[in-house]
C-alpha cells in the first residue's frame, strides 16, 4: 500500500472521530441542558413525578392512573384521618408506572396508609402501558428500584441509556411548560389532586365488559410484592375501584385481583357500580372521571368506608 493511501485512510479514519466526538459531545451537552430543566420544573407531570419519588413524606398516598389524580380529596382525608396526603396519581398510568414510583417511596420512608385506585382489568397484558414506563427514563439511572421496572420495557434498555439525550427527547413540551409560572394557574395542583370542573352532558349508562385476553403477570407479580412490602412496614393498604359512568360487569379479571386481596387479608373497596353515581351524572366530567363535585362526594363515601374497616 502506497504511502498516499495510507495517508487517506488516516486521514478518513481521523474525520469519523472528530465527527462521532461532536456527536457525543453535543449529546453530553444537550442533555445535560434538558436535564437542568427537567429536575428545575415547579408544576406539571413531570413535577409531580419527581416530588412523589423524592420528596413526599405524607402519612396517606394515593396511587393510580387518572382516575385517582381526578378523584381523591386531600382537605377530605386529611380531616378525616388527622394525617398528612398526597396523590401519586398520573393521567394514562397504571400498574407498571405506579408500582415503579411505589418502591422508590418505599425505600425512603414508611407510610401510614396507601389507596392503590385500580381497575380490574388494569391487570391485562397492555404494550401501551409498557410504552408509558419512558416517562421513568429521567430516574433511570439514580433510583435502580425503576431501572428494574423500565427494563422490562425491552431487552435494549439499557443499550438506550448511552445517550444523555434520549431520556428526555419524548418530554421537550412537558420541560417547557413544567418551567412556565403559566402552567401554574393552567391546571390547578393540589397535594397531587387535579380537579376537574366540566359537567358531564347527561348520556345513557352502558353496560361494559372487559376486552382483556391474557393477564400479564407481571402486574400480578407487581401487586403481590406490593402487598409484601406493605405488610412488612405495617402500612395499612386498599385496592380502590372508583366510579366510572357505566354499570361495569363482573369478569375473571375481578375474581383474580378479589382473590388476590382475600388471600392476602387485603380490602378491595368496589364502588365502580355505586348507586349514588350512577343516579347522579352531575358528578361526572366525563364517562370515566369525576369532576370536582364528584370527587368530594366520593372522597367523603370512600373515607368512611375505610374508617369500618379500621
Amino acid at each position: 500500500m502506497t504511502t498516499l493511501a495510507q495517508n487517506q485512510i488516516i486521514r478518513f479514519f481521523f474525520r469519523i472521530f472528530i465527527i462521532v466526538s461532536f456527536i457525543l459531545i453535543c449529546d453530553r451537552g444537550i442533555g445535560t441542558i434538558l436535564k437542568m430543566f427537567y429536575f428545575r420544573q415547579e408544576s406539571g407531570d413531570g413535577y409531580r413525578t419527581t416530588y412523589a419519588i423524592d420528596s413526599t413524606l405524607a402519612d396517606i398516598l394515593v396511587f393510580g392512573s387518572s382516575r385517582a389524580s381526578h378523584s381523591y380529596v386531600p382537605e377530605i382525608f386529611e380531616e378525616k384521618f388527622h394525617s398528612t396526603f398526597y396523590n401519586t396519581g398520573r393521567d394514562g398510568n397504571y400498574v407498571l408506572y405506579n408500582y415503579a414510583i411505589f418502591k422508590t417511596i418505599t425505600g425512603r420512608y414508611n407510610p401510614k396508609m396507601i389507596i392503590f385506585d385500580i381497575r380490574p382489568e388494569d391487570l391485562g397484558s397492555n404494550a401501551y402501558e409498557y410504552d408509558r414506563l419512558s416517562l421513568l427514563y429521567p430516574y433511570y439511572k439514580t433510583h435502580p428500584e425503576i431501572s428494574v421496572i423500565v427494563d422490562t420495557r425491552s431487552p435494549f434498555e439499557k443499550m438506550k441509556r448511552i445517550s444523555a439525550i434520549f431520556p428526555y427527547n419524548s418530554l421537550i413540551f412537558q420541560i417547557a411548560m413544567g418551567n412556565l409560572e403559566l402552567n401554574k394557574k393552567r391546571m390547578q395542583d393540589i397535594k397531587g389532586y387535579i380537579p376537574l370542573f366540566d359537567i358531564m352532558e347527561t348520556e345513557k349508562i352502558d353496560t361494559s365488559e372487559s376486552s382483556v385476553f391474557r393477564i400479564d403477570e407481571n402486574k400480578v407479580l407487581a401487586l403481590k410484592d406490593i402487598i409484601f412490602t406493605c405488610r412488612q412496614k405495617n402500612t395499612e393498604l386498599v385496592f380502590v375501584n372508583s366510579p366510572t359512568w357505566g354499570i361495569i360487569k363482573d369478569d375473571y379479571c375481578k375474581a383474580i385481583l378479589l382473590k388476590l386481596c382475600s388471600e392476602s387479608g387485603i380490602p378491595f373497596i368496589d364502588m365502580s357500580n355505586h348507586p349514588a353515581f350512577l343516579s347522579n351524572p352531575g358528578y361526572f366530567a366525563d364517562k370515566s372521571h369525576l369532576n370536582d363535585e364528584g370527587a368530594k362526594a366520593f372522597s367523603e363515601i370512600l373515607t368512611e368506608k375505610i374508617r369500618l374497616i379500621e
